[in-house]
């Protein structure tokens, strides 16, 4: 996966359209302020365990995150509503002991010579020979980590430590210095990602069929482009207040065909956006109508669980694309389905 800063320079300073009918200045075309994000900043997890973690550097694409085997943790499960039944499988990190739970800020990983932080929770009822969901959760711009943005560690506790959060931190540029990960930290992102998934699947019993990435406002960018480079390591993407933009071709935007991008696998899309976030709806759409085109669906649509959502026929088998209007909600976490969308993460 390359990415070409020109472009996203180009796009960023020029003022490049990201799809036909969008509104807004250049700057709320390429990023959103952080004004966006005071929601994703409370409950960080600041206090906790030491950091865990052993710093690395290089991608997850040498192969280390390997199966546990036919080892006989966990079982089939996770018959979606949208798509075929998806088997467990268990990482490496099954039946290691000693791995540390509970709220562990700060920990580190090297990209590029330079360490990235991010902020992990491992629920107090984790159990090293149950493979757990795992969540990368981004927050928006000039934001913190945070790994209960959308409460997804307090449901995980609730469900007998279903899942494990990890919370990358973004970090300033010289051509925006407010905290972010796209625009001009998409390649360092990536692979910070990339980095993590190994490094907690190697130490954590991870189902690897169920890792999900979900983000508000900069992160919803971020979920919709792991979706789309990073599809085949994930089950499916939760963006909130997401889109994607004229990056040129290789990069989920909508100035550029479906066909035209790189991006791979088979993956859930569950795009939720207020409908009074009007300077952003039609870059969304967009993303999503390139999101559908990729995965084979139909224009025909559907309720899906959670309400008010809709979601297209006729997608590939492993994919499904819906797509959540919110009334009453501008550009914000939709604080009252949180607890839907985590039960939807779950039947997956």
């Amino acid at each position: 996966m390359s990415f070409s800063r020109c472009w996203a320079t180009a796009f960023f300073l020029l003022g490049c359209s990201s799809s036909p009918g969008s509104s807004g200045s250049a700057l709320d075309a390429s990023v959103d302020g952080a004004n966006s994000d005071a929601s994703s900043s409370s409950d960080s997890g600041s206090d906790g365990a030491a950091d865990a973690s052993v710093s690395t550097d290089g991608g997850a694409d040498g192969g280390s995150l390997g199966d546990a085997g036919d080892s006989g943790v966990g079982s089939d499960s996770g018959a979606d509503a949208g798509g075929a039944t998806v088997a467990v499988r268990p990482s490496a990190g099954c039946g290691k002991t000693g791995a540390p739970t509970g709220k562990l800020p700060g920990q580190k990983s090297t990209v590029a010579g330079v360490p990235r932080g991010y902020d992990l929770f491992v629920p107090n009822a984790y159990d090293e020979s149950r493979p757990h969901v795992l969540v990368f959760t981004y927050h928006g711009a000039g934001g913190t980590a945070n790994t209960n943005q959308f409460r997804f560690d307090t449901f995980s506790e609730a469900h007998g430590g279903a899942s494990i959060e990890v919370a990358p931190q973004g970090w300033g540029t010289p051509e925006w210095d407010q905290n972010h990960f796209v625009p001009f930290n998409l390649d360092a992102s990536v692979q910070l990602f990339d980095q993590v998934l190994d490094e907690l699947a190697q130490n954590y019993c991870i189902d690897l069929n169920r890792v999900f990435a979900m983000g508000h406002s900069n992160g919803g960018q971020m979920a919709f482009h792991l979706g789309c480079l990073r599809g085949d390591k994930l089950r499916g993407i939760i963006p909130s207040s997401g889109r994607c933009f004229s990056y040129g071709q290789g990069v989920c935007d909508p100035a550029h065909s479906a066909s035209s991008q790189q991006c791979k696998g088979e993956v859930m899309v569950l795009s939720v956006m207020g409908e009074d976030d009007t300077t952003r709806l039609a870059d969304e759409a967009a993303t999503v109508e390139g999101f559908r085109l990729r995965a084979g669906c139909s224009t025909q649509t559907e309720p899906r669980a959670p309400a008010p959502c809709q979601r297209f026929l006729g997608c590939a088998d492993q994919a499904e694309v819906a797509s959540c209007r919110i009334p009453g909600l501008a550009h914000a976490i939709w604080q009252d389905g949180r607890a839907d969308l985590y039960d939807y993460m779950l039947s997956l």
